[in-house]
C-alpha cells in the first residue's frame, strides 16, 4: 500500500444508481468510508444492502456513478488484485465448507480462496491458521471436523480464515444470523477482539439489529428502499425517529453500557398485521 492510497478513504461512491431492467436497487448514493473505520451498514431486509456490498466488491456495476474501493476506481483498477485486498464473510458460505475438513483446515483454505483443501499446507501457514484459532476462542477444535462444530463456531472459523492474508477491508454480513443469544455474543466478542488486534483494518457490518454493534463502531449508515437515509456517528444516526422512519415501525432505543437496544411495544403489533390503507 503507497503512501497516497493510505490518505484516501476505504470506500468512496458517489452518485451510484444501480437499476436491473425498470427496477432501480440503488438510487443516488454518495458515502466515504475512512480507513481504519468501524462501520455499521442497517436496514430491513430487501433495502439494497447486500446490492451495495456486491458493488463494493466487483460483483455487480453500478449503472451510473463511480466507486473507489482502497484507493482504486472500479472500472479502471484490477478487480481480482482488489479482491486479495478484501475479504467478505457471507452465511452462504457456512454450509458450503467441505464438512470433512478440520477447523483448522477450513481456516488453511483461505490461504487458496477455496472452500475445500487441494494444495499441501506449508509449516508457516500451519502456524498461522492456529494463532489465528487461538484468536478467535476455538483452539480446542482445532482437530474437529468443521460438519460438527456448532453455528457459532463455524461462524467464528470463517471468520478467522477470512484473515489469513490480513484484508485492508473486511465485510461481514450479518455474522450473527440464526444464532442463540450465547452464540451471537460470542461472534460478537470474537470481532471485538480481532479488530482490537488489527486496528487498522476497516470493517463494515451488515445486519438488521442495532443490539449487534460494537461500542466501538464509529459509523453508521442506514439505507432504505436503496437509498441512504442517513450517515454518521451513531449517537447522531441510531435515534427513534430514524429507525422508525428506516424500519417502518415505531421503535424506542435505549444506550446502555456503551450498546444500543431496540424496543417495539406490543400496542405497536396490531398495526404491523393491518393492511396498508388503498391509495
Amino acid at each position: 500500500m503507497n503512501t497516497r492510497e493510505v490518505q484516501q478513504p476505504a470506500i468512496c461512491m458517489q452518485n451510484v444508481s444501480v437499476r436491473r431492467g425498470p427496477v432501480t436497487i440503488l438510487k443516488d448514493i454518495d458515502w466515504t468510508l475512512p480507513r481504519g473505520a468501524n462501520c455499521a451498514l442497517l436496514g430491513p431486509n430487501g433495502s439494497g444492502k447486500t446490492t451495495l456490498m456486491r458493488v463494493i466488491t466487483g460483483f455487480m456495476w453500478p449503472t451510473t456513478g463511480t466507486v473507489d474501493v482502497l484507493g482504486g476506481r472500479l472500472g479502471r483498477t484490477d478487480v481480482r488484485m482488489l479482491r486479495r485486498r478484501v475479504a467478505v464473510v457471507d452465511p452462504s458460505e457456512l454450509y458450503s465448507v467441505d464438512g470433512d475438513l478440520t477447523a483448522l483446515q477450513v481456516i488453511c483454505t483461505g490461504f487458496f480462496g477455496t472452500l475445500y483443501l487441494y494444495d499441501a499446507v506449508t509449516e508457516e501457514q500451519t502456524a498461522h491458521a492456529e494463532q489465528l484459532l487461538r484468536a478467535v476462542g476455538l483452539s480446542h477444535r482445532r482437530d474437529q471436523r468443521y460438519e460438527v462444530l456448532s453455528t457459532g463456531e463455524k461462524r467464528r472459523c470463517l471468520l478467522a480464515r477470512a484473515l489469513v492474508h490480513l484484508p485492508e477491508l473486511l465485510i461481514l454480513d450479518e455474522p450473527t444470523a440464526g444464532l442463540d443469544v450465547t452464540g451471537r455474543e460470542r461472534v460478537l466478542a470474537t470481532i471485538e477482539t480481532l479488530r482490537r488486534l488489527h486496528p487498522e483494518l476497516t470493517v463494515i457490518m451488515v445486519t438488521h439489529h442495532v443490539e449487534e454493534l460494537s461500542p466501538r463502531t464509529d459509523q453508521v449508515v442506514l439505507i432504505r428502499s436503496g437509498r441512504l437515509a442517513a450517515v454518521g456517528r451513531p449517537d447522531a444516526v441510531i435515534t427513534p425517529e430514524r429507525l422508525t422512519e428506516v424500519f417502518g415501525c415505531k421503535v424506542f432505543v435505549q444506550k446502555r453500557s456503551g450498546r444500543w437496544w431496540l424496543e417495539v411495544l406490543p400496542e405497536a403489533w396490531l398495526d404491523l398485521v393491518e393492511d396498508p390503507p388503498e391509495s
